[in-house]
C-alpha cells in the first residue's frame, strides 16, 4: 500500500480522493446507530428512550478515543510529510497500545458505576432505567474494538489509504444490517433479545470490521511492531490531543445536563432527542468525513510548509461544506415527519421530533462550518483554539435553554443548540482564516535556502 502524497496535484481532486472514502465509512459507522434505533423503535419509545440514556455514556467513550486518535493522526501525516517513515511507525505502535489501555480502563469504571450513572437523569421509571442500564453493560463488551478501529481509521486516512477503511466499514455495516432483526426479535433457535440483541448486533459487527483493518492493513502495523514503546510519545500525542479531548467530554457533559432539563417535559422527549440526534448525525459523520480529509491534507502541506496550499484546500473545501449544509438544512426543515417516520410511529414523538429538526435544521450549514475548522485546526497542530470556542458556547446552552423553555417549551432547548451552533460556525471558521494567513506571511518572510 502506498502512501498518499498531498504535498503535489490539485487540491480539489486530492481532497475529494481523500474525503469520499472516509465519508462513505463515516457514513457506515452512522448506520450502525440508524439501523439500530429503526429497530429499536418497533419496540416503542421507551426503549428508545433507555437507550438514548445511555448512549450518552457510550459517547463518552468516543470522546475519550480522540486522546489517542487526534494527536496520533496529526503526528503521522506531518511526519509522512517531512519523509520521516519510522517516526510515522513509532506513533503507530504506541496509539495501538496507549488506545486499548484507555479502552480497558474506560469499561471498568463504567461497569463498576453503570447504575448511580442511569439513575442520574431522574427518569422516575424503573423499567426504563433498567433497559439503560443491561444496554450499557453490554454495550462496553464493543468498547475496546471501538477504540482500537477509531485510531487504526486515524491512522490509515493519515497515510492517504481511506479504501480500507471503507470497505472494512461497508462490510461490518452489512453485518449489522443481518444481526439486527435477528439477535433485536429472534427466529427459530435464536431468542428474542430486544435491547440487548441491538447491543450485540453492534459489537459483532464492529470486531469484525476492526479484525479486517487489522489483516488487511498489517503491512503498516508490522512494521510498527519494529518500534519500541514509548512512554513520551504516548505522552506526546496525548498532550496534543488533551485540548479536543477535553471539549468533547465537556461537550457530553453539557449535553447529559441538558437531558435532564429534557426530561422534565417526558420520557418521550428523550426519546425525540435520541431519534433526532440519529438523523442529525448524517449531517455531522458525513462533514466529519470532509474534516478527516482536510485534518490529513493540511498536516502533510503544513509539515512540508507549503501554506499556500493549506489555504487554498480550505477553500475548496468550505465551498463543498456549504452547498452540502444547505441541501441538510432544506431536508430538515421542509420533511421534518417524514423523517422521524421512519424510526417511530407514535404520534406524540413525531410531533414532538417536527420541532426539533425544524429548528436544528435552520444550524446544519453553520455546524459543519465549525467541523470543517476543527479538522483544519487539527491540521496545524493548534488544537487548542475549537475547544475555547466550543466549550463556552456549548456551556451556554445551558442558561439559555433554561430560559427559553420557561417562554416557549421544548422548543427553547432545541432553540438554545441550534443558536450556539451558529456563533461557533462563523467564529471557528473566521479565526483559521487569521491565523492561516499570519502563518503564511511568516512562511514567506523566512529565505529559503
Amino acid at each position: 500500500m502506498k502512501q498518499l502524497d498531498m504535498t503535489i496535484g490539485d487540491e480539489k481532486a486530492l481532497l475529494l480522493k481523500l474525503a469520499l472514502p472516509i465519508i462513505a465509512s463515516n457514513f457506515i459507522q452512522t448506520a450502525f446507530g440508524m439501523i439500530n434505533m429503526v429497530w429499536i423503535g418497533r419496540l416503542g419509545s421507551d426503549a428508545v428512550s433507555a437507550i438514548g440514556t445511555a448512549s450518552f455514556f457510550l459517547n463518552l467513550a468516543m470522546a475519550l478515543s480522540t486522546l489517542v486518535v487526534i494527536g496520533t493522526g496529526i503526528r503521522i501525516a506531518q511526519s509522512l510529510g517531512s519523509g520521516q517513515k519510522e517516526a510515522a511507525a513509532r506513533y503507530l505502535k504506541n496509539s495501538l497500545f496507549l488506545s486499548f489501555l484507555l479502552s480497558v480502563l474506560f469499561v471498568a469504571i463504567m461497569a463498576l458505576f453503570s447504575e448511580s450513572f442511569i439513575r442520574f437523569f431522574d427518569l422516575n421509571q424503573s423499567s426504563i432505567e433498567r433497559m439503560a442500564v443491561d444496554y450499557l453493560l453490554y454495550s462496553l463488551i464493543g468498547i475496546p474494538f471501538l477504540f482500537l478501529s477509531s485510531t487504526l481509521t486515524a491512522v490509515l486516512t493519515s497515510y492517504g489509504n481511506t479504501k480500507l477503511t471503507f470497505q472494512a466499514n461497508a462490510i461490518g455495516l452489512i453485518t449489522n444490517i443481518l444481526l439486527d432483526p435477528l439477535l433485536i426479535f429472534g427466529l427459530g433457535p435464536l431468542p428474542e433479545m430486544g435491547i440487548i440483541g441491538a447491543a450485540w448486533a453492534t459489537i459483532l459487527a464492529r470486531l469484525l470490521t476492526l479484525l479486517i483493518m487489522l489483516y488487511f492493513g498489517r503491512t503498516y502495523i508490522t512494521e510498527s511492531l519494529k518500534q519500541p514503546l514509548s512512554l513520551k510519545q504516548m505522552l506526546e500525542t496525548s498532550k496534543m490531543s488533551l485540548p479536543v479531548t477535553l471539549q468533547r467530554i465537556i461537550f457530553i457533559l453539557i449535553s447529559i445536563y441538558m437531558a435532564k432539563i429534557i426530561v422534565q417535559f417526558g420520557t418521550e422527549a428523550i426519546a425525540v432527542q435520541k431519534i433526532g440526534v440519529q438523523i442529525e448525525s448524517i449531517s455531522y459523520m458525513t462533514i466529519g468525513g470532509l474534516q478527516g480529509a482536510i485534518a490529513a491534507f493540511v498536516g502533510q502541506n503544513y509539515g512540508a510548509k507549503r501554506m499556500d496550499r493549506v489555504q487554498s484546500g480550505f477553500q475548496s473545501a468550505l465551498k463543498l461544506v456549504a452547498i452540502f449544509g444547505s441541501v441538510i438544512s432544506v431536508v430538515f426543515i421542509l420533511f421534518p415527519k417524514q423523517l422521524f417516520g421512519l424510526f417511530i410511529d407514535e404520534t406524540a414523538v413525531i410531533d414532538m421530533g417536527v420541532g426539533y429538526m425544524q429548528t436544528l435544521g435552520f444550524s446544519q450549514l453553520f455546524m459543519c462550518m465549525e467541523l470543517l475548522a476543527v479538522g483544519a485546526f487539527n491540521g496545524i497542530g493548534r488544537t487548542y483554539a475549537p475547544p475555547v470556542v466550543s466549550i463556552i458556547f456549548s456551556a451556554a446552552r445551558i442558561p439559555l435553554a433554561l430560559i427559553l423553555s420557561r417562554f416557549i417549551g421544548l422548543e427553547g432547548i432545541w432553540l438554545s443548540i441550534s443558536i450556539t451552533s451558529v456563533i461557533k460556525g462563523l467564529l471557528l471558521t473566521g479565526w483559521f482564516h487569521i491565523i492561516a494567513r499570519k502563518l503564511s506571511h511568516v512562511q514567506k518572510s523566512i529565505p529559503s535556502n
